[in-house]
C-alpha cells in the first residue's frame, strides 16, 4: 500500500480542517451542558431542605412497609 503524499505547495497554509465545523458544535454543547448543570446544581442548593424532607418520607414509607411486610409474614407463618 503506498503512503499519500501532500500534494500541497511547501509554502501554502493547511486548509481548514473538515471537523471545525463539528468541533464549533461541540464546543457549544458543552457550554450548554456546563450552564445545565450549573443552573441543576443551584436549584438543588434552593431547595436541599425540600429533597432532604422528601428523603426522610420516603425512607420512613419504605421501613414502614417493611416492617408491616415482616409481621405479615411472621403472621402466616405461626
Amino acid at each position: 500500500m503506498k503512503a499519500r503524499r501532500d500534494r500541497r505547495p511547501a509554502g501554502d497554509a493547511a486548509p481548514p480542517s473538515r471537523w471545525a465545523a463539528a468541533r464549533r458544535r461541540l464546543t457549544a454543547a458543552g457550554v450548554r451542558c456546563g450552564r445545565t448543570a450549573r443552573d441543576a446544581a443551584r436549584w438543588v442548593s434552593r431547595r436541599r431542605r425540600v429533597a432532604a424532607d422528601q428523603f426522610l418520607r420516603g425512607a420512613c414509607y419504605g421501613a414502614g412497609t417493611a416492617v408491616t411486610g415482616l409481621l405479615v409474614v411472621w403472621a402466616r407463618t405461626r
